[in-house]
């Protein structure tokens, strides 16, 4: 291994009932609660709840275990976003720990990730739909 620079750029949003149009492709999926903005009346994400990786982004939203209890934490009016970032079968484990490492997400609680980084020196830049995501964050072995 060798420190690497990983620059996904982040698709979506989709609702529960758009992930048929989410990539069929390698990559990391982001999961968030959304919710209505006081001011403007629109919804906009509020957190980032879940961080996963798959073969097939789509696949692995559509039948995430989680799923449910990621619906129960909902409150009424409030919606589950999800966006995707492609990125190869080689470092997909890698880019989904360090987003875990650097964002510690409410549902990757039990991640062995979330409080040590097994990877060498990686550095993420994440472009596109990326609220609530830190844009330029590097992530430490050990960390």
């Amino acid at each position: 291994m060798s420190d690497q620079l990983l620059s996904p750029k982040m698709l979506g949003y989709w609702t529960q009932d758009q992930l048929r149009e989410a990539p069929d492709e390698s990559g990391i999926f982001c999961v968030y609660r959304a919710a209505r903005d006081p001011e403007t009346n629109e919804m906009e994400v509020q957190e980032l709840l879940y961080v996963g990786e798959h073969r097939s982004a789509r696949y692995g939203l559509e039948h995430h275990p989680d799923c449910d209890e990621w619906h129960a934490f909902l409150q009424p009016g409030e919606e589950l976003w999800c966006s995707v970032g492609l990125v190869g079968h080689a470092n997909r484990e890698r880019l989904a720990a360090a987003m875990i490492n650097a964002h510690k997400p409410r549902f990757n609680n039990h991640s062995q990730y979330r409080d040590h980084f097994p990877f060498d020196e990686t550095t993420v830049h994440v472009y596109g739909k990326k609220d609530k995501l830190q844009s330029i964050f590097t992530v430490e072995p050990g960390a």
